[in-house]
């Protein structure tokens, strides 16, 4: 199994992040104010005002995912991730990769949230393999489609 390393994003990386969220394969599923909340959040970061965490994945050394995560109250958190290196796609490397983040850097807490596009049937199969399932439905109101509100329970993993 590989074994990943993760920190919180550097200033220096700001670019690469920038041509990460510009490739198709994200801009499909981040877009609209879901992408300008984040990049705005994602300059917050850097003064110490954000919401959110925002992370890089490593593969031996190898930068290739980008993670965000929010505290949902003293035992939950929400999290969004892409793998954003195409190089890196395809390689059955989402799972592993969500479920040594979350026990790493989360051990304490108890809930993770995640809520992908009702369409995005590829993220909602990575996901129930990883051990979230589907606890309802709603309407975004950053992208008026259907999305899934989705749940992990750490003590599963």
């Amino acid at each position: 199994m590989t074994n990943f390393t993760f920190k919180p994003i550097e200033h220096a990386q700001l670019p690469l992040v920038h041509r990460w969220l510009t490739q198709d394969h994200i801009k499909e599923w981040l877009h609209g104010q879901g992408l300008t909340n984040l990049l705005e959040d994602l300059g917050h970061f850097f003064e110490g005002t954000s919401w959110g965490q925002h992370w890089i994945a490593y593969e031996h050394n190898t930068p290739f995912a980008y993670l965000l995560t929010s505290d949902k109250g003293e035992d939950a958190l929400t999290l969004d991730l892409f793998i954003c290196e195409i190089s890196h796609l395809g390689k059955g490397l989402a799972v592993p990769l969500i479920q040594q983040f979350l026990t790493i850097q989360f051990p304490h807490k108890k809930e993770v949230f995640i809520d992908p596009e009702a369409s995005n049937s590829r993220a909602i199969h990575v996901y129930k393999k990883a051990g979230f399932r589907i606890i309802e439905e709603f309407i975004a109101p950053w992208h008026p489609v259907l999305h899934y509100q989705m749940k992990l329970d750490m003590k599963d993993l």
